[in-house]
């Protein structure tokens, strides 16, 4: 008699298809619960008197920092949700954000930092696709304050570059010395805005975060972008004694599309 082996092995195959549906409905309803609790409970301070004034236009797309997004391909922001990204995935919403935050005082920002500068090459983490491009967002914010200099950093070497008021350099941010090494070279301590747009782990922020926030000026601004919702607690509760500011952004574009990593940590220096 002959053994129909597809009608043997089908039902398991059926009830291991059962099994990951669970799992991925359950991290759905994880995330989903995460997003409630920090809605209802999180910091969503808006100090600023820019803010206030502008908070009907909180959510448009029509400002020059998401214009600048397009123009160089970062994710910070967009004009047109639904147009083809180079990185591959949808943008984040942080244009809207910064442009209620720095429009009043462009014109003040002499200096800005940020590490991660977007590696395009597939074995590093946090990359951005083989597609993506390297330095855009150095190249949004020089656009952006145009009376201010650019300094970024990456882990990957092979990235790096040097153009007009843009210079870059090589940073382990989960490594102690070599955050302290690459402070040392670029010898600056008055940013008036840092932003963490690295690794994008809870251990990575804080090491990066304890070895370069006294390189902000006086009043200036500290931005940790990406935050999960998984770790994004910790990471708050962690920062507690710096007064952190969690933002959590959403609009009627982002609504209709996993938001888990569409979170700012924000921190002024007083």
């Amino acid at each position: 008699m002959a053994i129909n082996f597809y009608k043997i092995v089908s039902p398991f195959f059926s009830f291991f298809k059962f099994l990951k549906k669970i799992n991925r409905n359950r991290k759905r309803l994880r995330n989903k619960l995460f997003e409630k609790k920090f809605i209802n409970s999180s910091i969503i301070n808006l100090k600023d008197a820019s803010l206030a004034q502008n908070i009907s236009n909180f959510y448009s797309n029509k400002n020059y920092f998401s214009e600048l997004c397009d123009k160089y391909g970062t994710d910070k922001g967009y004009t047109n949700f639904n147009k083809k990204t180079p990185y591959g995935w949808k943008p984040h919403s942080y244009s809207f954000f910064y442009t209620n935050l720095f429009e009043h005082c462009r014109n003040d920002i002499k200096l800005v930092f940020e590490c991660g500068i977007g590696t395009n090459y597939s074995d590093v983490k946090s990359n951005m696709s083989s597609t993506g491009k390297p330095g855009a967002s150095l190249r949004v914010w020089r656009d952006y304050f145009s009376k201010a200099n650019i300094f970024g950093a990456d882990i990957d070497s092979r990235i790096l570059f040097e153009e007009d008021r843009i210079k870059t350099f090589q940073v382990d941010q989960t490594n102690i010395s070599s955050i302290k090494n690459m402070w040392s070279e670029i010898n600056i301590n008055n940013f008036d805005i840092i932003v963490d747009d690295g690794l994008h782990t809870h251990d990575a922020a804080i090491t990066f975060f304890l070895n370069s926030f006294n390189k902000l000026r006086k009043n200036g601004i500290y931005i940790i972008e990406d935050v999960h919702f998984i770790y994004l607690n910790e990471l708050k509760n962690s920062l507690i004694n710096y007064n952190p500011e969690v933002v959590i952004l959403k609009n009627d574009y982002v609504n209709n599309h996993p938001v888990n990593d569409n979170n700012l940590i924000i921190i002024r220096k007083t």
